[in-house]
This record gives structure tokens, sequence and C-alpha cells, in this order.
């Protein structure tokens, strides 16, 4: 089996026991802008960027991650990153939350990006296509207003990239530089009906 059988096999079991759907993986990604969905179909192309980051997910490096009886990490041992998202789970593109979506839209932004640390950097179609339907469907996002308003700063650099026509597209990085403050969480929380 080749080394990329034995990783699509092994990430595959691992997501499964965390109960993680691949949008979750794709959020825990979302700062390396590496994308995980569509791996295990064989859709997405698997890179040594991806199979370094994957296993950083769960706290192990890739030596650890690759050998033969490697364990699952107890929950208290894994990164404050995939904690909190197995702790309060965000709403993602693998949930449909109907019209509802539009109106709380910050809050769904709030929850799924509240596990990223200082200095992560993401473009807004990585975030998007991790929302739950509908919000994941051409819809952008005003950065200056409601709750995710001062969250999140825009730079002044850009990550090129191929949308699915194959064209170039380039698209403004954006930078979480303060903490995703507690009271932020719980109202985002609260509108949407968590709490």
């Amino acid at each position: 089996m080749s080394q990329e059988k034995i990783f699509i096999a092994k990430s595959k079991m691992f997501r499964l026991h965390f109960q993680l759907a691949e949008e979750e993986i794709d959020l825990l990604l979302l700062d390396k802008q590496l994308m995980y969905k569509g791996v295990e179909s064989n859709s997405t192309k698997v890179t040594v960027e991806l199979m370094e980051a994957y296993p950083l997910i769960y706290g192990l490096n890739f030596d650890q991650f690759s050998e033969d009886n490697v364990a699952f990490p107890l929950k208290i041992n894994l990164p404050s990153s995939i904690k909190k998202l197995l702790d309060d789970r965000p709403f993602t593109a693998a949930d449909n939350v109907g019209k509802d979506g539009f109106i709380h839209q910050d809050s769904y932004i709030i929850l799924a990006l509240k596990h990223l640390d200082v200095g992560s950097m993401f473009t807004e179609s990585d975030l998007i296509r991790c929302l739950p339907a509908p919000l994941n469907h051409g819809m952008t996002i005003n950065w200056y207003t409601g709750m995710i308003k001062g969250a999140f700063k825009k730079l002044r650099k850009i990550k090129i990239h191929k949308n699915a026509k194959g064209e170039e597209i380039s698209e403004a990085l954006h930078l979480v530089h303060k903490p995703m403050d507690e009271s932020r969480i719980a109202k985002a929380k609260k509108r949407i009906g968590i709490v």
C-alpha cells in the first residue's frame, strides 16, 4: 500500500474516532489554508503539507502518526484548538441552518472561528466553504458590522488560488489579531439557541 493510501486510511480512522466531519477538519486546518474534504473520496489531492499538518490536529507529529501502532490521544492530551471544537461543536458545512443562517451569519462565523489562535490567517472563501448551508453558497462577509466587527483584521497580503473553473483568483488574507473573548462566543451561542 502506498504512503498516500496509508495516510488516507489512518486520517479517516482518526476523524471517525473523534466523530469529526470532513468540514470540521477543514475548520481545524483553516489557518494553514489546506483542504481535507474530498481526500477520503480521492477528489482532493493529498499534499506533503496536508500530510504534515493533519497529525498536528491531534497533537502528533508526522512520524508519530505514521507509526503502525499509533494510539488515539486521550481528549485531555489534545491541542486546545480541537478541544474547543469538540467541547462546543460549531455548525459546519455538514449542516443546513436554512434561512435563519442569513439572520445570524455573524454568530455562525464566530462559532466556526473560535478555535483559531491569535496570528492565524485565512481567506474569505476558505471560511465560507466551512459554513453551514445556505451560508456556504455565494455569500460575502461584511467584516465591519455586527459581532465580527473588530474580531479579525484584513491584511494587505493576498493568497492566489484557482477557482472551480481553473481561473486564478487573488483574495485578501484575514488575521485573528486578538483572542476570541468568551462574551462574544456566549452571545453567538445565545443568538442561535445553543445555550
